[in-house]
């Protein structure tokens, strides 16, 4: 009670102390000592001798009440010097544990893969080292809401996150740990509950990278001054492995624009590429939908060539005049927009549509050789967000490397019509005899390898000289394109239909044997018996019909010429035997009858 050491004599005569230590009075504690003899200064006469309790035992020291007071007194006085000093030797034996412990977890952090990785081991070590009660760890992220990573001690879910009460504070905290009262604590933590925090922003150079939440304990300076080091070098490996995801991403990209530009390159055809450049602007951009217009010179109009979440029916019927609406405003200045909230943005401020998900887009227009191509718009970011001017940028890269390969297709285009010009016949659309040669060979050479059959149809229209002495020419084309029509329909999806000359037609029968061959000439012989060709009437059999010739391989010949020779033959036959027939070549055939490579008049 007094504070000051004490001397007490117990009831065998042995002297005890105790000597109050320093520190704070709401904890007492004080030193005990004992076991000395009470020594008399001079012989008791009245009183005999006090009896030791330990009978033989060794003697104890000895000393007068004033001797073990001065002793006592002056052990007091060393006490304080004597615990400072082991004091201090634990707490430096403490804090070189410490650094230790904080230098292998610094060693740690680069070998972290991951924001949750690097974390984890940051929480470990400040839970461990400093045992603090409870942690929040919150990341940012520029263009996101901060959000709750980690807490410890406190139930995430009750945890919200106010980002504009949050960023003011850290603001507040740029130039070191900041105390919050639980006032404000819970204007940026709504439902954290009665807590007080100490806030050290998680930043590298300009990089705000999220923050750490101390809650409830004040730590001494030592311990603040590494905690303040692992948040330090915390921050630095999350922005390295940010930067290493965005170096990442960037390779991905690039990889992938390669790609798509390389199958972009492959198109066959106008309509391909032009899917292929939507979808692939979509994949870039994350967008759902979205639609690419082309520029109509003539009508000075947009008109959708290409949609994606859109009804093509609906897509095809709309159109937007020059310099009208977004895409044609978009068209007519040639600057890319970036509209982050179209009924609050002052270029639009135009009210959503009810189709679209999200009020953000991106409207990019489209030039070849300083000429209008058309407008690319992308909505509706499969995430719910806002387009961003990285989007923007990336999708126009890749739209302006595609789109200098749309005159490479129209190349393409002009090359595959004039090829398909070159080996087709115009008046019947059918191909020609110069298609003829190279595509019997390519059948032949194929049967030989595989040691397969193919057969070989010529079809000549009985009697067409009468016709067109009596209809006229002009009604002899369109009895030809009414028989090549007809010929398209009965013959098989693998049969090659060619219009040989005049009136004559040729097919080819791939993997066909004679039975077979019969059968389709037969068909395609009733097929035109049955259609129906003005003035016909007139003809010696009353209507316009057809005799077929077959010869297959290897039976009717081995070589492109015996098998000419063998169907020309088979045709001459049908002529003779009356016309509107079809007759297979057969071996008495060939034996009797002089080959007859070209078709002469049979009519």
């Amino acid at each position: 009670v007094s504070n000051r050491p004490q001397l007490h004599c117990c009831a065998q005569g042995l002297l005890g102390f105790a000597i109050p230590l320093p520190g704070d009075r709401r904890k007492p504690a004080c030193l005990l000592g004992g076991g000395v003899r009470e020594r008399q200064t001079a012989p008791a006469a009245a009183a005999g001798p006090r009896q030791h309790p330990a009978g033989d035992a060794p003697a104890l020291p000895s000393a007068t009440r004033a001797e073990a007071q001065r002793l006592v007194e002056q052990l007091a006085q060393l006490l304080p010097q004597v615990l400072d000093q082991q004091l201090q030797k634990l707490s430096l034996t403490h804090i070189s544990e410490r650094l230790a412990a904080t230098r292998e977890i610094v060693r740690e952090l680069p070998r972290c893969s991951s924001d949750a990785e690097a974390i984890a081991l940051v929480s470990e070590a400040l839970v461990m080292l400093f045992d603090l009660p409870r942690l929040i760890f919150i990341l940012q992220q520029t263009g996101r809401r901060a959000k709750l990573h980690t807490s410890l001690g406190i139930e995430p879910a009750s945890v919200e996150v106010n980002d504009d009460s949050l960023a003011e504070l850290v603001e507040q905290a740029k130039t070191g740990p900041l105390h919050l009262s639980g006032k404000e604590l819970a204007a940026c933590l709504p439902g954290l509950g009665d807590h007080t925090a100490l806030l050290l922003p998680l930043q590298e150079g300009n990089e705000r990278l999220g923050l750490l939440l101390v809650l409830d304990v004040e730590p001494h300076p030592r311990d603040l001054a590494l905690i303040e080091l692992l948040s330090g070098r915390l921050a630095a490996r999350l922005l390295h492995l940010r930067q290493e995801a965005a170096l990442r991403q960037e390779r991905h990209l690039s990889s992938r624009m390669v790609s798509m530009i390389s199958s972009l390159a492959l198109a066959n055809n106008r309509e391909e590429f032009l899917h292929g450049l939507l979808e692939m602007s979509a994949e870039l951009a994350n967008a759902t939908s979205g639609s690419l217009m082309l520029f109509d010179e003539y009508e000075q109009k947009l008109r959708i060539a290409v949609a994606k979440g859109m009804s093509p029916p609906l897509a095809r019927s709309m159109s937007v005049s020059l310099g009208e609406g977004i895409a044609g405003r978009v068209a007519r200045s040639d600057t890319p927009l970036l509209v982050n909230d179209i009924e609050h943005d002052s270029r639009i401020k135009a009210p959503n549509r009810p189709r679209f998900r999200t009020k953000s887009f991106i409207s990019l227009p489209l030039r070849s050789h300083e000429r209008p191509i058309g407008v690319l718009n992308l909505a509706d970011r499969q995430d719910g967000r806002c387009f961003t001017e990285a989007n923007l940028q990336l999708v126009l890269s890749f739209a302006s490397q595609a789109i200098m390969l749309l005159d490479r297709i129209g190349m393409v285009e002009q090359i595959a019509q004039l090829e398909k010009l070159a080996v087709t016949d115009p008046l019947t659309g059918l191909y020609n005899r110069r298609f003829l040669e190279p595509r019997l060979e390519e059948e032949l050479s194929r049967s030989q390898r595989h040691d397969k059959q193919f057969s070989l149809i010529l079809a000549d229209l009985d009697n067409f000289k009468y016709y067109n002495d009596i209809c006229g020419h002009p009604a002899g084309d369109k009895a030809l394109r009414k028989v090549a029509a007809a010929l398209r329909r009965a013959a098989r999806e693998m049969d090659v239909v060619v219009r040989y000359g005049g009136e004559e037609f040729c097919l080819i029968l791939p993997v066909t044997g004679v039975k077979e061959a019969a059968f389709v000439a037969e068909r395609l012989r009733r097929t035109i018996e049955a259609e129906v060709f003005p003035g016909e009437t007139n003809l010696p059999l009353g209507r316009l019909t057809i005799s077929l010739g077959i010869a297959t391989y290897p039976e009717d010949g081995e070589t492109l010429q015996q098998l000419i020779s063998a169907a020309d033959l088979a045709l001459y036959r049908a002529k003779e035997l009356g016309r509107n027939r079809s007759v297979s070549c057969t071996p008495t055939l060939t034996r009797n009858q002089p080959a007859r490579l070209h078709l002469t008049e049979r009519s």
